[in-house]
């Protein structure tokens, strides 16, 4: 009977030991699944330090950006703008934010396929034309003369629109193109020029602390220029997850910017940008942040957005920046079939119900 039971012992202890390979399937999934779990996806969104733009440096800083979702990790960049415009063409940079009216210019005239997940902010006079004191502004003064500016840019639109309502014909002025950052210089000593079209910390630099005075700002065009978060349509069916990070990280800012955390997050903003909290705030107005996901929703949707890029598209033709196809092709609206440039509000909407 010893044999018997020794055996017997021998028996259920293989079997026993043999079982225990099946254990993790059972109770938590193969090294496979368990490691497929884990995979992260790493993706990029870039932006450049501009005042309406900083939320998102202060984001980054307090890693919100990667508090939504185990699988995505979001690798934040910061560049000239001009230099992350061209790594989204590359393909090297997943999202950024961006102008509308870049948006058009540089991505659309591409035919990369992009989605608007989140309309920013606005421009309330963040942009303006600016001309010495002394200088006559009447209209007729104005002609023949020459503007220093970044040619094709938010404040080239703006200009445009200066000369159209004022009845100048765009051959009596004359344009010297010029970087951002040359701006004050040119203002100051740049003899061929009357005057500058520059936009914050700039603008604010200069009328503040030099002999100028604004002729001409974007609060005169309402809602016609604001900022886009785009990503490659490709991207967001992919990764679902990365609009809903990128909407977390925002709103989680923006909304401190409401509370009784205002003050604090206000200190830390303007730090980022080496402003004072007073000067950042003040210049955070002229760029009214869409601030709550109700409010970012409604922008999305609003039918005037058309109206708006009925004068982009003048702008873009008249500047031959992009092909002749039909605008309508260009750009599509929530609710539409998406064109090129897609104003998407599915994932606001999403955000919106996860939170309820």
């Amino acid at each position: 009977m010893s044999k018997l039971n020794n055996l017997l012992f021998i028996s259920i202890l293989i079997i026993s030991l043999t079982a225990c390979d099946y254990i993790p399937g059972l109770i938590g999934g193969t090294n496979d699944t368990q490691e497929a779990n884990r995979i992260v996806t790493e993706l990029t969104f870039a932006v450049a330090p501009q005042i309406a733009w900083i939320p998102w440096f202060l984001a980054n800083e307090e890693n919100l950006l990667n508090q939504y979702s185990n699988n995505i990790h979001i690798k934040f960049e910061s560049d000239n703008y001009q230099k992350i415009i061209d790594s989204f063409l590359n393909g090297d940079v997943h999202a950024i934010a961006i102008s509308n009216i870049d948006a058009i210019a540089q991505i659309v005239r591409r035919d990369i396929e992009v989605d608007v997940i989140l309309i920013s902010n606005g421009h309330n006079g963040s942009e303006a034309i600016i001309l010495p004191q002394d200088v006559d502004t009447n209209v007729n003064n104005l002609r023949g003369k020459s503007f220093g500016l970044t040619k094709f840019s938010t404040r080239h639109y703006l200009f445009d629109r200066y000369l159209i309502r004022n009845q100048i014909g765009f051959d009596e002025i004359k344009i010297l193109d010029m970087d951002e950052v040359d701006m004050l210089d040119a203002f100051k000593n740049n003899k061929e020029i009357i005057g500058v079209v520059t936009e914050n910390p700039n603008l604010s630099y200069l009328t503040n602390t030099s002999n100028a005075k604004i002729i001409f700002d974007s609060r005169q065009i309402a809602n016609e220029v604001f900022d886009l978060i785009i990503m490659r349509r490709e991207t967001l069916n992919d990764h679902p997850d990365f609009a809903q990070a990128l909407l977390s990280g925002w709103f989680a800012v923006t909304q401190k910017l409401q509370g009784n955390k205002k003050s604090q997050t206000l200190n830390g903003l303007s730090t980022l940008i080496n402003l004072t909290s007073q000067q950042y705030a003040n210049q955070l107005t002229t760029t009214p942040l869409n601030d709550s996901p109700a409010k970012a929703l409604a922008k999305i949707r609003n039918r005037n957005i058309r109206k708006t890029m009925r004068h982009i598209q003048y702008f873009i033709q008249r500047h031959e920046l992009a092909s002749d196809e039909n605008f309508n092709d260009w750009v599509s609206y929530p609710g539409r079939n998406p064109a090129i440039l897609h104003f998407n509000g599915q994932p606001l909407q999403k955000y919106i119900a996860n939170r309820r």
